[in-house]
């Protein structure tokens, strides 16, 4: 059986506390309800019918409607547009993903535009991807 690391007192885990208000996991439009499996949801964040799966999502992480993170790290403050979808990133804090953009599926072209690593994790830089686009699928 596997140790439940999170739950072990010998391993405690140092963290800082902030007032935030607690995750929220929200439906959208059609009626789906934000899910995440296997993942680290921080204060502050908002899923609004998008799936996150296996990821850790930093404070105010906005993950709207059809969006999918997969097997990923979100920092801080990014807001992830309608039906994105993200895998094996690293996704800097103050990010915006507009709607409908791939990451981590088409390794070679996220080269041209991302730092990949040798292992194909892909690391978006914050500042890297457009605001405009991510208002209008606000």
């Amino acid at each position: 059986m596997q140790q439940n690391v999170v739950a072990n007192r010998r391993w405690p885990i140092r963290t800082a506390s902030y007032p935030d208000p607690c995750a929220k996991f929200a439906y959208d439009e059609e009626g789906r309800s934000g899910k995440a499996v296997g993942s680290v949801i921080s204060g502050g964040c908002v899923l609004s019918g998008g799936v996150v799966i296996n990821s850790v999502l930093g404070r105010g992480v906005r993950v709207h409607s059809g969006a999918l993170v997969d097997d990923s790290v979100v920092f801080d403050d990014c807001d992830i547009g309608s039906g994105a979808r993200i895998r094996r990133a690293i996704v800097d804090a103050n990010t915006c993903v507009p709607a409908d953009t791939t990451i981590g599926h088409d390794i070679e072209r996220d080269r041209q535009r991302y730092q990949v690593s040798e292992s194909g994790i892909v690391v978006v830089e914050g500042g890297r991807l457009c605001e405009i686009d991510c208002q209008e699928s606000s």
